[in-house]
């Protein structure tokens, strides 16, 4: 389901095993986010770096254990209206 443009609250990533890190990208790679998981989530509230919100468009999830051993990418469609 995508993320409707007026959405507030954050969007969590479950399923994560403790201390995975996350960095969340646009299409074009730009880093938008990055965080570590708590326990097996993680939460971004759809803002950058710099506290703005998002536009609307297609964010990359990479997701990896800090031992490389594990990963995953997903994505998250922030819908407009």
């Amino acid at each position: 389901n995508p993320v409707r443009e007026n959405f507030t609250g954050n969007v969590t990533i479950t399923g994560l095993m403790k201390d995975t890190q996350v960095k969340i990208t646009d299409v074009s790679g730009n880093l938008v986010y990055e965080t570590v998981s708590e326990g097996g989530q993680a939460s971004w509230d759809l803002t950058t770096y710099d506290a703005r919100r998002v536009r609307t468009g297609v964010y990359l999830v990479f997701c990896a254990t800090i031992d490389g051993t594990e990963s995953y990418v997903t994505k998250i469609l922030v819908a407009g209206k």
